[in-house]
This record gives structure tokens, C-alpha cells and sequence, in this order.
């Protein structure tokens, strides 16, 4: 009866040491297919896990991080919303001299509530879906800045209430 335990056992690690010259097998391979350059930037995390070793999107362009957004609820006008939104992201919004009388009319409009919960998205997407269609939104990143411009194909409404 023991010979039977003992049979198990040599099975057992040539099964364990056949998958793990499996595993380092088809990771040489993997490694050898991929450019010089690629195998410097590769950092091992673990045992078994390698990740590249570079910057994320969000950290090449502070606009394109991917945040759900919920504005508080004493958040009341689209320009507090956009102040709270890029807190911490590096931006700002321009000062109110470079912005026109249009954009500073957007900035102090009623934030509506559709607005206030937003699903995880680039900040610069949540953006333009809050400045709406009349603007155009426009990024200064050497002094990380952020205005607006008025698109020229958005008419004006005239006092019947259609569009000129």
C-alpha cells in the first residue's frame, strides 16, 4: 500500500515539472518575438507577472483620464461644476477677462441634473456634454487652461423663438 503512494508522487512532479517548462518555454518564445526595445521596458510584478513600463493615457493627457463623475448637490451652476470637476486634475478653467460675455452667460447657467452623475468616461468627453453644442472647447496645455469658443454653425435664436 505504501508503493501505491509513492507511485503517485514521481507522477505528480513530472506533471508539475512538464507544466512549468511548458510555462517558461512559451514565455521565451513570447519574449523572443518582441523587439529589443519592448523586453527593456518590461518590469516583473510577481512571480509569474511582467507589465510594460510606461505612462497610462491619462498620464500622457490629463483631459483623457477616465473618472466617473458625481457632482455634489451644492453644485448649482455649470461653472462651479467644471471648477469641482478639474480640482484635481492639473487644469483650470481661463480666467473670466479671456473669456467672452457667450461663455461666461454658459458658465453661470443652472446645472442641469442629467449632468450631475456621470458613468466613467474621458474628463474631456464630460466636458463637451456639458458645454453642449453651441461651444467648442479649447485646451491651452502649456498653462493647462481650459476656455471656450463659440461654434460659428450655431445660429442665434431671434424673437420667434426659431433660428435665424
Amino acid at each position: 500500500m505504501s508503493s501505491f503512494k509513492h507511485r503517485g508522487i514521481p507522477r505528480l512532479l513530472t506533471i508539475l515539472v512538464c507544466c512549468s517548462g511548458a510555462a517558461v518555454g512559451s514565455h521565451s518564445v513570447v519574449a523572443a518575438e518582441r523587439p529589443v526595445t519592448t523586453i527593456s521596458t518590461l518590469t516583473q510584478t510577481g512571480r509569474y507577472s511582467v507589465m510594460v513600463a510606461q505612462p497610462t493615457a491619462g498620464q500622457r493627457d490629463l483631459l483623457s483620464v477616465t473618472r466617473a463623475i458625481t457632482i455634489p448637490g451644492d453644485i448649482e451652476s455649470v461653472g462651479e461644476a467644471f471648477h469641482w470637476m478639474l480640482r484635481d486634475s492639473g487644469y483650470r478653467l481661463a480666467a473670466d477677462i479671456v473669456l467672452s460675455e457667450e461663455a461666461k452667460a454658459m458658465l453661470e447657467l443652472p446645472l442641469p441634473a442629467v449632468h450631475r452623475r456621470f458613468e466613467p468616461m474621458p474628463l474631456q468627453t464630460v466636458m463637451g456634454l456639458m458645454i453642449g453644442p453651441a461651444f467648442h472647447l479649447i485646451q491651452d496645455p502649456v498653462h493647462r487652461l481650459i476656455a471656450f469658443e463659440r461654434c460659428a454653425d450655431i445660429s442665434a435664436p431671434n424673437a420667434t423663438g426659431g433660428t435665424q
